[in-house]
């Protein structure tokens, strides 16, 4: 009887080490840095200081584009950030920047819309951008579609908005 007792016991210890903790795999994106999320998916998203502006990525339903990768140079072309926009959608910059974004995974204009707002959900007209895929402009208000801050780009695409 202690035999078996023992057996149950080592194959339940045995068990528990397989198993580990769990933890974050190959899907989340970390730049080496907190990002103040509690979520264990999108650290790498920029923490906003002072002196930063803070818009989101929100596509036409009102939902977040979270994890987007992006990154940002200076007026001088240093690069000052390599990040992604968090769980919210929010990314940061400082005025004078221009910031890349990587929309693999995003259908383009007309099928996956989006949008570039502020903290209270204004879309933000009149911010130049160019796009990969030869699209470029001004963020502008979408007549069809009846929301500001939208921008054509097609699948894909990486677009680069001047701040």
């Amino acid at each position: 009887m202690k035999k078996r007792w023992m057996m149950i016991l080592l194959f339940g210890v045995a068990a528990l080490t397989m198993t580990g903790c769990g933890g974050g795999g190959g899907d989340s994106y970390d730049a080496g840095y907190e990002d103040g999320y509690d979520d264990g998916f999108y650290d790498g998203a920029r923490v906003p200081v002072d002196g930063m502006t803070t818009l989101f990525l929100i596509d036409l339903s009102g939902f977040s584009a979270a994890g987007v990768h992006y990154t940002c140079v200076d007026p001088t072309g240093a690069l000052t950030a390599d990040a992604v926009t968090a769980p919210n959608g929010e990314f940061s910059f400082y005025p004078g920047e221009q910031c890349t974004f990587d929309l693999l995974g995003f259908g383009g204009t007309p099928d996956d819309p989006l949008f570039i707002e502020d903290d209270i959900g204004q879309g933000k007209n009149n911010i130049a951008y160019a796009c990969d895929g030869g699209d470029a402009g001004l963020t502008g208000y979408n007549v069809n579609l009846d929301r500001d801050g939208f921008f054509n780009y097609l699948p894909d695409d990486v677009c680069t908005f001047s701040f």
